[in-house]
């Protein structure tokens, strides 16, 4: 099974989620990669450029898999990832990040969980976005909300961009960022009326991410994945 964890904007918890999704499915004895196939924000190591995103990524993952894999490609500044790379002189296409991250994807593993950069339509070109590298991937999308001012437009924007362009989201989760928000709780159930797929998790702010086991488990038995 392939999970594409994208979000309605960037810093809202993809990471976060990705790695107690990881955690679950590690727990629940399924093996599992966690892929950032794109990043940006990179730091210079002895080792070359590290993200912290993916860093979390194959240390939560079962499979412990090189960095080259879990990061193909990594840029420094900390901006939109196709800036550095036309100032590198590399060209991002969805042909060739969905390329780079081919070799990840051979290894066997009951989840393979790609995390996406910036939100559903981070562009990569003039032409192209990161969905379309979750869709040519196939994958099953879960869309993380960050629940701050102005998240009800960013949230139902994104849940109709990614019907539009697939049938594949499967899941929402909703990561209260902002805890002065007010009214939290109407704002969650208005999204829970209008986004026609399952709510997987509420995440209270400074709070563990707690998964509604009703939810994963359907999911999960759906694509014949015992937990």
């Amino acid at each position: 099974m392939r999970l594409f964890i994208t979000g309605t904007d960037t810093n809202i918890g993809k990471t976060y989620v990705s790695c107690n999704l990881l955690t679950v499915l590690k727990n629940a004895g399924l093996s599992t990669i966690g892929i950032k196939p794109v990043s940006s924000g990179c730091q210079m190591t002895a080792q070359g450029l590290r993200n912290e995103d993916a860093l979390l990524l194959q240390k939560h993952a079962s499979l412990d898999l090189p960095y080259s894999l879990v990061n193909p490609l990594a840029f420094e500044p900390p901006v939109a990832p196709f800036i550095p790379a036309e100032m590198n002189q590399i060209k991002l296409t969805c042909q060739s990040i969905v390329g780079h991250t081919q070799a990840a994807l051979n290894i066997p593993a009951d989840v393979h969980l790609i995390e996406g950069v910036g939100g559903w339509f981070m562009p990569l070109s003039n032409t192209e976005t990161m969905a379309d590298v979750a869709i040519q991937l196939e994958a099953e999308i879960i869309m993380v909300v960050g629940m701050r001012l102005g998240c009800l437009n960013h949230a139902l924007l994104t849940y109709e961009a990614i019907c539009q362009k697939t049938n594949k989201l499967i899941a929402w989760v909703a990561n209260c960022i902002d805890p002065e928000m007010p009214y939290i709780d109407k704002n969650i159930s208005l999204l829970q009326a209008r986004i026609d797929v399952p709510l997987l998790s509420v995440i209270n702010y400074g709070g563990e991410m707690r998964l509604f086991e009703e939810e994963i488990y359907r999911i999960f038995a759906t694509h014949k994945l015992e937990l």
